[in-house]
């Protein structure tokens, strides 16, 4: 009897649980009907008042709008998000460190690869004491200070509304084009990075952060133990411009980064590093291979004659430079639309550089010049 009683007892529970349930559901389902159809009869008058437009552009428009301007040839621009992720001591902070080094001292990483010199802020969220060590065997290894580039000692939030802001403002006064999170979970924390929507929140403040900045933000980020993937939602990685993964060969102290993903740019050979430590006592540092494979101009994929013929006016100018005006003149007034046309795929290829409007032969330009006339 007393069973029974409890068993009824259970029941009604269940039923008035599930009843209050429903009731949830159905007010939750109410005052959403509610807020849609304040929003819809908003919208109705708003299409009818005299408030802004949207901002089209013609087919012709779009070649006014400026190319991506190059950071690390062949992998970073400017206004880009990109992500850089392995894992754990996998030596990822190693290699964003030695790209951070020179871009700030405007030197070519990996003693190849042009950078444009810019103002560099890397957010240490996994400590700074650790990042001094790594500096000062950065500095040992190559034989110079590290200039350009300064760092934040704890976590910036990018959740929270308050932190983003005071980063975004601190990069902004401060003129930094290369922003550096070091991690992305530790400048994510409390958020569920397997939420498709509390990482769009992130993906929201990081997507301001690079407009109003015009700087290309790197991650630093984790893949499960066995590699394969950056952890998380894919929310990230559909904002993502540009994606690489490191894998380290611990028996032979040696680093690989590959690239993943590239939307703007040709995806580039993977990069081999050493681990090498210059002193005793002194943390690891990265440095390109020695042997790492050096391709020549026949390599490189070739160019057809109207790139070539521009790309030699712009080497004509030398230092100066040239801009659409002057090779468009030299082409006997070709169509500016071609000529930007033309010096967009050369920049893509990292065959020039540009400041501003004018244009200027980068050290791939040349090799690709020294092939056409060694065939001439």
């Amino acid at each position: 009897m007393k069973a029974q009683q409890e068993g009824h007892d259970k029941a009604q529970r269940l039923s008035q649980r599930t009843a209050e349930e429903v009731e949830k559901r159905r007010a939750s389902r109410s005052a959403a009907d509610t807020l849609a159809a304040e929003e819809k009869a908003a919208l109705y008058a708003a299409a009818d008042d005299d408030g802004d437009t949207l901002h089209l552009l013609s087919s012709a428009d779009l070649d006014d709008l400026p190319e991506a301007e190059p950071l690390i040839d062949g992998f970073l621009v400017k206004e880009s998000l990109a992500r850089l992720y392995g894992p754990p001591k996998s030596y990822k902070s190693f290699i964003m460190l030695d790209m951070a080094a020179c871009v700030g001292a405007g030197i070519p990483w990996c003693g190849k690869y042009r950078t444009e010199q810019a103002k560099v802020l890397y957010v240490v969220a996994e400590g700074v004491r650790g990042i001094r060590r790594r500096v000062r065997a950065w500095e040992a290894l190559n034989k110079r200070p590290m200039i350009g580039v300064q760092f934040y000692e704890r976590a910036v939030q990018l959740g929270d509304r308050k932190d983003v802001s005071k980063l975004i403002r601190t990069a902004k006064r401060g003129g930094f084009e290369f922003i550096i999170l070091d991690t992305q979970a530790r400048s994510t924390v409390g958020l569920e990075e397997n939420s498709a929507s509390e990482m769009g929140v992130v993906v929201a403040a990081l997507d301001v952060l690079k407009e109003v900045t015009g700087a290309c933000v790197a991650l630093v980020h984790h893949s499960g133990a066995s590699g394969g993937r950056a952890r998380g939602s894919t929310a990230i990685l559909g904002a993502l411009d540009a994606e690489f993964e490191v894998e380290a060969d611990k028996d032979v102290m040696s680093v690989t980064m590959h690239t993943r993903a590239q939307k703007d740019l040709a995806e580039a050979r993977s990069v081999e590093f050493d681990l090498s430590t210059p002193g005793p006592g002194m943390a690891l540092a990265v440095k390109p291979r020695a042997t790492w494979y050096q391709p020549t101009a026949a390599d490189l994929p070739p160019l057809s004659t109207m790139q070539l013929m521009v790309l030699r006016i712009v080497a004509i100018f030398d230092a100066a430079g040239a801009n659409e005006t002057i090779i468009s003149q030299r082409l006997g007034d070709t169509d500016r639309a071609t000529i930007r046309e033309m010096l967009g795929q050369l920049l893509s290829k990292g065959c020039v550089k540009r400041k501003g409007a004018t244009y200027y032969v980068d050290q791939r330009g040349r090799t690709y010049l020294e092939a056409a006339q060694t065939g001439e």
